[in-house]
């Protein structure tokens, strides 16, 4: 496979290269995304039912709220109390005026106060058998609400509580609803019970909540043996609740399995003996997150494949010039100079082509050249050979000279040409790019010694080298061209003191020092100098081509040679002032930066 791979073209190999780099990361996020995803979806489908549930819950226990505030407005309502007990009172001396005064008065606060909290039956029970009751008792009589079962547990009731009754038919014979929501309460004196409070909620409230949810989802209230108390279905309102032993044994959610399908079962306690409870299917609860992934999944594949037919219409257009420069290159290989690829564009395609073919041009014009080159260099041989001088016949023939002026007795002249057969040999010498400063420091003082021969004055070369800097390595005429500036510039070609100071700064680096007593210079002259020392290489200034030195280099070149050879190692220093000299202060390792 790998064999095969490496026998494709550059195009295949980016095009199989990109589908690969495309397809099988898709497929691989899609998998790992479904696998991972799976718990997701599961628990925010569990979140998005708690959320509903929590609505409903909150719906359905603002409802048994109202219930208990209609009871406790009843218990300690002030402007009820007097009417309530001498209700509870009654005797001969009571008339019948008396009794409809005071139930009138406290069914007119009982109906105030429900008209604003919905529909309730209140009925006001005392144990002398007066009632009053906010629904009609044509048919009813709420007497018989002293003999039910739960009243002896709401005689057990102790403080505020209230007693939850649960389901009871509907006595209000003007309403269509067959059963009502019914707690009761005791209201007590000093520790005396001196009237009871019966609420009903009618069911069609809660039941109109209900019906909000899809038909394959189930919605009621159960008590705590799981009786149904409140159910979409009227049918099914008292009877068992089917999965009550697959409840959650705390407040929350959980899975359930249900003639082979999976429900999400959610419980909220809303009183203390009853819970709200629903059940919906997991599939259809998923399936608006599921066809958001299939919708995702859709989008994803339909880029995917945009993405691909672009990167493959760009690989081949990016290609094309590429593939017609190899050929280009086949035929130049073949010998076809002439050939050129004719490439053109501003990416790196097009300037590789311009850039090839213009590095063949040059390459034909070298050819021209060299050949051109080879023939003149034959015709020049001879020539050369003729004129060709051994270096060494100058120095014998100079050492020679300076041997018959000594034996006349001209000692001086013969020191002149001594110094001037070493200079000249230090010139011509190029094996070496590095010398001693000791030797460095004689080549200069055989200088100085030819220029106070050469113009007469007398220039004064004072050295002041530590020992330890004599025979560190520096490049070849590396003070020559200062000491020539100091000389021209500084002393003005005449008479003067030059001096060269050496030695090992903390640092470990050289610093060698160049002073001369000299006219020195402005600030102006000595900023312009700093500029053009610091400045790219250009032709020198005005006052060193006035006067070439004899290395043939300025002291431009000096400075750009230190920093070639040490790098950022090198510092250097220049100091003037006029009428007090000019001092030049060089600071570099000492060996190269290469060597180091």
């Amino acid at each position: 496979m790998l064999q095969w791979f490496r026998t494709l073209s550059l195009r295949n190999k980016l095009v199989l290269t990109i589908l690969i780099c495309l397809v099988l990361p898709s497929i691989v996020s899609m998998n790992v995304s479904n696998f991972f995803t799976r718990d997701a979806v599961r628990s925010q489908v569990a979140d998005n039912a708690r959320q509903s549930m929590r609505i409903t819950s909150q719906i359905v226990t603002g409802q048994l709220k109202n219930m208990v505030y209609m009871m406790n407005f009843i218990q300690f309502d002030e402007e009820l109390q007097i009417p309530i007990l001498s209700l509870s009172h009654v005797n001969d001396t009571t008339t019948i005026g008396d009794i409809f005064q005071a139930k009138l008065t406290i069914n007119k606060r009982i109906t105030t106060v429900n008209s604003t909290l919905g529909n309730m039956n209140v009925t006001l029970l005392l144990p002398n058998g007066q009632y009053v009751s906010s629904y009609t008792t044509i048919h009813f009589d709420p007497k018989s609400f002293l003999e039910k079962e739960w009243m002896k547990e709401v005689n057990q009731v102790k403080g505020y509580n209230v007693h939850w009754i649960g389901t009871e038919l509907n006595y209000n014979s003007e309403s269509t609803q067959p059963y009502l929501l019914a707690a009761a309460k005791p209201l007590g004196l000093n520790g005396t019970t001196y009237g009871y409070v019966i609420v009903g909620l009618e069911l069609n409230v809660l039941q109109n909540l209900f019906a909000q949810y899809k038909e394959n989802e189930t919605m009621v209230i159960i008590d705590e043996h799981g009786r149904i108390l409140v159910d979409q279905d009227t049918s099914r309102i008292g009877t068992q609740f089917a999965n009550y032993d697959q409840l959650p044994t705390e407040e929350g959610s959980s899975f359930v399995k249900v003639a082979g399908e999976e429900y999400i079962m959610q419980s909220n306690q809303i009183s203390p003996n009853w819970k709200l409870v629903s059940m919906a299917p997991y599939k259809s609860a998923a399936q608006q997150i599921e066809s958001f992934r299939k919708t995702d999944f859709i989008i994803q594949f339909f880029f995917l494949i945009l993405f691909a037919v672009v990167l493959l219409y760009v690989v081949r257009t990016l290609t094309k010039p590429i593939a017609k420069l190899v050929q280009t290159v086949v035929r130049i290989e073949s010998g076809q100079l002439s050939e050129r690829s004719n490439i053109s564009g501003g990416d790196e395609v097009g300037r590789l082509g311009y850039v090839f073919d213009r590095m063949i041009d040059r390459i034909e014009l070298t050819l021209f050249e060299n050949k051109r080159e080879q023939e003149l260099k034959r015709k020049a041989e001879l020539a050369m050979l003729q004129a060709q001088i051994n270096p060494h016949f100058l120095f014998n023939v100079l050492n020679s000279i300076r041997l018959k002026i000594m034996m006349k007795g001209d000692e001086e002249n013969a020191e002149l040409i001594s110094s001037l057969s070493a200079l000249l040999r230090m010139t011509i010498n190029r094996n070496n790019e590095y010398i001693t400063l000791h030797e460095e420091i004689g080549i200069n003082e055989h200088y100085v010694r030819l220029l106070n021969s050469r113009h007469g004055d007398r220039v004064v070369l004072r050295v002041s080298a530590a020992s330890d800097t004599l025979l560190i390595q520096i490049p070849r005429f590396l003070l020559q061209p200062l000491i020539e500036n100091a000389y021209i510039h500084g002393l003005k070609s005449k008479a003067g003191e030059i001096s060269i100071i050496s030695r090992i700064v903390e640092d470990g680096r050289l610093q060698v020092e160049i002073q001369d007593s000299g006219v020195g210079m402005t600030p102006e002259r000595l900023l312009e100098l700093r500029n053009h020392l610091e400045a790219t290489p250009i032709l020198p200034v005005v006052e060193e081509a006035s006067s070439p030195s004899l290395s043939g280099i300025g002291i431009h070149n000096v400075f750009e040679r230190l920093r070639m050879i040490y790098g950022h190692r090198f510092d250097y220093d220049i100091a003037s002032s006029l009428g007090h000299g000019t001092q030049i202060i060089l600071l570099f390792p000492q060996q190269p930066e290469k060597e180091v």
